[in-house]
């Protein structure tokens, strides 16, 4: 479901255009709060760096949710139409950086499998897009992570969390899946 959700969405809203939104990527590798811990800097550059090589204006582009997590889409049980809500932070980007957060929601790709078949027969990217930028974007999605807990780290952001045991944990799980060793 949120496979064939976020493939229609973004096939209805790909030529949609809000002359204010901001326009993908907002990581700045040389942001102060990326020096809390040594790791961060070098793992969201590289991931910034990958992302970079894969030709950003090569992929397709469109209007980005930027966080489609599993709560965001609403099925309604009566008429069976699904829809994404929270559109608050929406973007101009790459259409993979919105299947990459979802597939990162779900558990990576093994377990997105299903989702990423149904995503890609709405027809709204082609397979071979996915095949080469998905993982590259994945990494980025990551990196993200580690920006937005290292982030909340440094300013001391509890918001959603009684204490920072939440944001330590969020930018444990990025450093982790970034494949980054934890000594």
């Amino acid at each position: 479901m949120i496979g064939r959700t976020l493939g229609r969405v973004h096939e209805v809203l790909r030529d949609v255009s809000l002359g204010d939104a901001d326009r993908f990527h907002w990581v700045d590798v040389q942001a102060a709060h990326l020096a809390l811990r040594p790791w961060v800097r070098p793992a969201v550059a590289a991931a910034v760096a990958a992302y970079e090589a894969l030709d950003p204006s090569a992929l397709s582009w469109g209007l980005l949710h930027t966080d489609p997590a599993p709560e965001a889409f609403l099925l309604d049980y009566l008429t069976g139409i699904c829809g994404l809500i929270d559109w608050s932070v929406a973007i101009s980007g790459p259409l993979l950086y919105d299947l990459a957060s979802a597939v990162m929601y779900v558990g990576g790709p093994q377990r997105a499998e299903c989702l990423i078949e149904a995503y890609l027969a709405c027809r709204t990217v082609s397979r071979a897009e996915v095949k080469h930028g998905l993982l590259t974007m994945l990494r980025f999605r990551w990196a993200v992570q580690a920006d937005y807990f290292t982030r909340r780290l440094a300013t001391g952001d509890l918001t959603g969390f009684a204490s920072n045991a939440g944001n330590e944990k969020g930018l444990q799980n990025a450093r982790q899946k970034l494949n980054l060793p934890t000594a």
